[in-house]
This record gives structure tokens, C-alpha cells and sequence, in this order.
């Protein structure tokens, strides 16, 4: 006997699930069943049905835009019924900020920051800070978390930033830290 869903050989046993795919294989009668079950019979179509649909309107724009990954999710295809989705998001390097000791001083500075159109800008003045290799800049989903450490000072500074915003730009000039984030 073979499935009709995946059509490998169930062999002559009466199983009531195919043992390959989960497929039900005893067809019941239509009276057999109760009206709850014919609706979730006929919801169950509907969804799969629809599901397929959406999975190829998603293949398809995925190959169109060059399999581009602005969201940190990758959908893979698979031969099996249900698509796979993965999270492509990293969680921030955490390791540099971990190894510097902490200064007996944290400090919160100012930040500068404008608002654009699909861009937001931000300007922190650290003094005593003068090169890149003494800031760390941490980014997450939803917040941009920034340390500057001078040798008895901390930096310390946490700005909210959209979740569709990625850093663009970094840059130290005149003990002034400029951040740029777009989409």
C-alpha cells in the first residue's frame, strides 16, 4: 500500500498515519465524522492552500530582489511541507567591551540628535576621547549602546533608534563622535 501524500510503500499494515510524512491513510466515511471535524477538514485545506500560495509569492520576491536579506530572516525552501525560517541576526559583539576595566568614573554625555526622513543623526561630545580604537558601539534591535574610555573616565551613553535603521556612519573629529544610521 502507498501513501498518497509522499507515495512511499507503507507496506500491508493498516497504519492510520503514514509513518513517513504523518499523512492520515485510513479514510473515514463522511458520516463518520462529526461537523467539527468537517470544518477543520475544510479549514485545514483552505490554510495549507493558502500557505502555498504565500510561500511562492515569497520565493519569488526573494528571487527578484537578488536573494537581499534586510529583515534578518532567510526563508529556505524545502522539500518537505513546511517552509524553514532562520534568524540571520547577530547578537552584538559583547567580547572588547568585556575586557576593558571599568574606569572609577561613568559618565552619561550629551547627544546631539536629529531626526531625517529614513536617517537619524547623532553627534556625542566625549572629551579626552581621541581616537576610534577607545569607543565601542554596541547596536541592537531597538538601541544604539555607545562606551568611550579615556583612563579614568567611562563614557556611557544608550540611544533608542528605530529597528528598521542600521549604522551607516562613524566618525571622530574634534572629540566629537558623529553617527549616522539609515535603512
Amino acid at each position: 500500500m502507498k501513501c498518497k501524500s509522499c507515495e512511499k510503500d507503507i507496506g500491508n499494515k493498516e497504519w492510520k498515519y503514514c509513518p513517513f510524512c504523518g499523512e492520515v491513510t485510513v479514510k473515514k466515511s463522511m458520516y463518520s465524522y462529526g461537523m467539527k471535524d468537517v470544518v477543520d477538514k475544510i479549514v485545514s485545506g483552505i490554510e495549507r492552500q493558502l500557505m502555498r500560495k504565500l510561500f511562492k509569492v515569497l520565493a519569488g520576491s526573494i528571487k527578484q530582489n537578488g536573494g537581499a536579506n534586510r529583515q534578518g530572516i532567510t526563508v529556505r525552501m524545502t522539500s518537505g511541507k513546511r517552509p524553514v525560517a532562520q534568524s540571520t541576526r547577530q547578537a552584538p559583539d559583547m567580547t572588547a567591551a568585556n575586557k576593558r576595566p571599568i574606569p572609577k568614573e561613568t559618565i552619561e554625555p550629551k547627544a546631539d540628535i536629529t531626526k531625517l526622513p529614513g536617517k537619524l543623526k547623532i553627534n556625542i561630545l566625549l572629551p579626552g576621547i581621541d581616537c576610534m580604537d577607545n569607543i565601542d558601539i554596541l547596536k541592537f534591535d531597538n538601541s544604539c549602546e555607545v562606551r568611550a574610555y579615556t583612563e579614568d573616565k567611562l563614557y556611557f551613553k544608550i540611544i533608542q533608534t528605530p529597528q528598521n535603521l542600521n549604522l551607516y556612519e562613524k566618525n571622530l573629529d574634534n572629540e566629537t563622535l558623529s553617527l549616522e544610521f539609515a535603512g
